[in-house]
């Protein structure tokens, strides 16, 4: 060992041809893992720290543009609501006129860090846990049934980076109307 580079294999940190005996191809191997490792870590801690980027949309934001869009006010509904996880809205008392206007909604605010995981979760259909494919207008369709019998098409939409919109129309039928695109235009404004 030369003094003072702490190499035992007797070559110093810069090498003169001849003095170090060649790399074996188990170094190569390893030094290739070790890179290969600190990539990965590298890559990780950047896909972490994006999907768990803060939501982009407030509650406060989403609340007053609604209103503003609409003049009707978004109520709290705490009973929908997941504490850590999404905060649910409605309007209130579903009264015949809010119900003609806007149909039966649902306005969920992501509000936890895992933005994706629980905007996939909302988008899902409730019976099989798949997220399936979007229709146009990028809406997910979920059919159902009613505590009544009645069946119903249930439409669900992702706006901006952490709000989801879950609607049922007054007729039965896989179709939007006046009622969805008031709303689709509201949180279309909301979610900039």
């Amino acid at each position: 060992m030369r003094p003072g580079n702490g190499l035992d294999n007797g070559c110093d940190v810069r090498p003169r041809s001849g003095d170090c005996p060649p790399r074996s191809a188990a170094d190569d191997w390893e030094m290739r893992y070790v890179v290969y490792l600190v990539a990965m870590l590298a890559l990780a801690a950047l896909t972490t720290a994006t999907s768990i980027a803060a939501p982009t949309t407030t509650s406060t934001q989403l609340t007053k543009r609604f209103k503003a869009a609409t003049g009707q006010k978004l109520v709290a509904n705490k009973q929908m609501s997941y504490a850590g996880h999404y905060k649910a809205y409605d309007g209130g008392a579903q009264s015949p006129a809010l119900k003609a206007r806007y149909g039966t909604f649902t306005v969920y605010l992501v509000t936890t860090g895992d933005v994706e995981t629980e905007v996939t979760g909302l988008l899902a259909n409730s019976h099989t846990g798949q997220l399936g494919a979007p229709s146009a207008g990028k809406i997910y369709w979920e059919q159902g049934m009613s505590l009544y019998g009645d069946p119903y098409w249930q439409a669900k939409r992702r706006y901006g980076q952490n709000v989801v919109l879950t609607w049922i129309g007054s007729s039965a039928v896989k179709k939007t109307d006046a009622s969805w695109k008031r709303l689709h235009a509201a949180l279309t404004a909301a979610t900039k």
